[in-house]
């Protein structure tokens, strides 16, 4: 994790998918986090219409050379050091992984202190596996090992670890590896339609946290990549884990309630995440005792 403390207004580069119609990787974090006050450099790594929950898609993955000259001609207009984050989601081919990593090395170069996340798009419980073999294995060979943060849900966190049936403890153990300090764990229960909570954990050598929110009739496209943005946001600017944890929760299920509550289709983030829910958080995080732990993964 990054010695450079706190940033009230932290530099990001958003390095993931663009979408010309819907909320889903950089279209989903970049208005979050300039609405809550970070400068975000976004670089896609795909380039496409919808998400594929549409009937009809265009676009396609973006050449890794070209992915790789974006990233160049970035450090050439901004110093390595003027960045707090690294945010990394979605990628189209596993060339394109390779560069991410590159650009990271490069700033790390020059930048030690500054902050790498990992969202590993991956998969889900409820689909699979849903980017080719190969980049669901650059992926955990060359980001995974290079991030400070690490956002998986429970399938992605199981197909990190190899771990297909797991404690708490042992994920946690598999995920805090190498220079990797901090990860959270969302969408627990969302697999058991009968639940009325979803749990969101996040992860330190320290013990295991857990924020508790009502079940929601929507399951939008975004949501994971607002987590993760959110997540890295708050902890660039200072927050301890356990605020970190409850208002990246709040941020995501405030969005979601507007969704909600305006019939909408996709998130709308432009008119921001509501100052309630960045002030006085709803869903307070607690410390899970053992005890606490069994069956976890079952609610």
């Amino acid at each position: 994790m990054s010695e450079r403390g706190p940033r009230q207004k932290p530099v990001i580069v958003s390095i993931q998918s663009q979408l010309v119609f819907g909320c889903a990787g950089n279209n989903a974090a970049v208005p979050l986090l300039q609405g809550l006050g970070a400068t975000v450099y976004a670089v896609p790594t795909v380039l496409l219409s919808n998400t594929p929950h549409y009937p009809t898609i265009g676009g396609k993955p973006l050449e890794a050379p070209f992915v790789a000259e974006l990233l160049e001609r970035l450090l050439d207009r901004l110093e390595a050091g003027a960045i707090d984050g690294i945010l990394t989601g979605y990628f189209g081919s596993a060339d394109a992984v390779h560069e991410a990593a590159r650009f990271i090395d490069r700033v790390r170069e020059r930048n030690p202190a500054v902050s790498v996340l990992c969202d590993p798009v991956i998969g889900d419980l409820d689909i699979g596996r849903f980017v080719p073999e190969d980049v669901a294995g650059a992926i955990v060979d060359e980001l995974v090992p290079r991030a400070d943060m690490l956002t998986p849900n429970l399938f992605e966190a199981q197909w990190l670890t190899g771990l297909k049936r797991s404690t708490p403890h042992e994920l946690m153990d598999g995920l805090l590896t190498g220079r990797t300090s901090i990860a959270s764990l969302t969408g627990i229960g969302l697999a058991d339609k009968t639940g009325e909570t979803v749990s969101t954990l996040a992860f330190d050598k320290t013990g295991i946290r857990r924020v508790r929110t009502p079940r929601l009739n929507a399951r939008p496209t975004g949501t994971g990549d607002l987590f993760s943005a959110a997540f890295l946001y708050y902890r660039l600017i200072g927050a301890d884990l356990g605020t970190t944890l409850s208002l990246a929760v709040d941020s995501v299920f405030s969005l979601m309630e507007n969704l909600l509550e305006n019939g909408l289709h996709e998130i709308d983030v432009l008119p921001g995440v509501p100052q309630t829910a960045i002030k006085n958080p709803r869903f307070g995080a607690e410390t899970l005792q053992d005890a606490q732990l069994a069956g976890l993964f079952n609610t």
